[in-house]
């Protein structure tokens, strides 16, 4: 397990390394943000690291129920949680990406233990499903039935309530399908092509920033701006996305655009480590 905790950890500093990420902190600049830079995250990574391997050998060991893997990593989490706004001065790099991250490794070693008992192939696509049975009711049981007041509520609580968006919870619900059909396959792409690791990491970001439901943006701005967001990585990828010139200096110049206006493309970002960490348990 110490195997998926450790690509889980790859996967994290891979996507906040990669450049011109557009918005994003990344290795030149903090983008639309200015709580954070690189050395935050890389600070963040390594608070959550030992969680992503706890979450994995859970897996593993799990024998019940894949929702009850769920209630069985959430402490973990909560307690990841408190470890990174230590490490962070009570700044929220990353915990969207241990939300979703933490779900991927525990999926991940139910399905090494299978696996190995059974002498079958790896596969996202098996992965996610057992990300999708281990989420099973997700969205109904914590934004279904909201009953608490407006100041209360996190961020996407409001967004539910407000637009019906359904952000990480409905994509882990659904078995992470903007990474599956968008992301691993631009990823591939620009892999099989032996395109540098920023352009492979790009290419695939641009992929997902056309589909995700990035409440990240939302929250910052609204509804509109995610449209335009989606618009604007649309037209990026008919350009070629990051594997041609013209696409390419197009991620630059939005890079430039979003860090001004700060908009932060960050639920985007947060699957963008997952596209890298199935590709590689994967591989």
């Amino acid at each position: 397990m110490r195997y998926i905790g450790s690509k889980a950890v790859e996967a994290m500093l891979m996507e906040a390394v990669c450049a011109p990420a557009p918005g994003l902190v990344d290795r030149y600049n903090s983008g639309a943000h200015t709580d954070m830079d690189i050395f935050t995250f890389m600070r963040s990574t390594a608070a959550l690291g030992p969680a992503m391997y706890s979450c994995a050998a859970c897996g593993y060991m799990h024998e019940n129920s894949l929702p009850a893997l769920l209630r069985r990593i959430r402490p973990i989490g909560r307690q990841a949680e408190t470890d990174m706004f230590a490490a962070t001065d009570g700044v929220n790099t990353q915990k969207g990406l241990l939300f979703v991250m933490g779900i991927l490794c525990a999926a991940t070693g139910a399905v090494y233990h299978q696996v190995h008992s059974h002498e079958e192939a790896i596969t996202a696509e098996k992965i996610l499903a057992y990300v999708k049975e281990m989420c099973r009711g997700l969205v109904a049981e914590e934004l279904g039935t909201l009953k608490i007041d407006e100041g209360e509520m996190t961020a996407g609580q409001r967004l539910f309530k407000q637009y019906g968006i359904r952000g990480i919870r409905g994509e882990v619900e659904d078995g992470l399908p903007a990474v599956l059909y968008a992301g691993l396959p631009a990823y591939e792409e620009a892999k099989q092509a032996g395109f540098s690791n920023d352009v492979v990491l790009l290419h695939a970001l641009l992929a997902l920033m056309t589909v995700v439901e990035d409440t990240t943006i939302v929250h910052r701005h609204n509804l509109k701006f995610l449209r335009d967001v989606q618009a604007d990585a649309q037209r990026i990828m008919s350009l070629g996305g990051a594997l041609t010139e013209e696409g390419f200096q197009a991620i630059v110049d939005l890079d430039a655009n979003y860090s001004s206006r700060r908009i932060s493309p960050g639920g985007s970002a947060d699957l963008l480590a997952v596209t890298h960490f199935l590709y590689e348990v994967t591989a």
